[in-house]
């Protein structure tokens, strides 16, 4: 039984870690995930959507990475702010959300979340793990 309070808190960090994971590729899961629901839209079954999905997102994340290392520093200026922005605007509702689950004010931090995600995303991008 008292077990059960560390395992759950590691659980919801585990949880929220994630979600903000995936809020920080915001831009490739959404292309991603436009590619499978047309690709399904067209009549494909589900199985070849997810693929199609899947090959997506690493395409989008293979070329953005291509360029943010190979281009000049203007070009990689660009690419970080188009994953920063979408990922911001991701970070600022996830934030919020969780915020706004515990009965606190949720803009402030919000805004924190919104920060901490854009600038995340630019960073991932920028310099990939080696």
């Amino acid at each position: 039984m008292i077990i059960l309070l560390p395992l759950s808190l590691i659980g919801i960090g585990a949880f929220i870690y994630f979600l903000f994971n995936a809020a920080s590729h915001a831009l490739p899961l959404a292309i991603a995930v436009a590619a499978a629901l047309a690709c399904a839209h067209v009549g494909a079954s589900i199985p070849v959507a997810l693929l199609v999905g899947v090959i997506g997102f690493m395409v989008v994340t293979g070329l953005l990475r291509f360029i943010a290392l190979t281009a000049p520093l203007r070009a990689r200026t660009v690419v970080a702010a188009a994953l920063a922005i979408p990922a911001a605007i991701a970070g600022y509702q996830l934030g919020g959300g969780l915020a706004g689950l515990s009965g606190l004010s949720a803009w402030f931090p919000a805004a924190i979340a919104a920060t901490l995600t854009g600038l995340a995303a630019a960073k991932r991008i920028a310099r990939p793990v080696s």
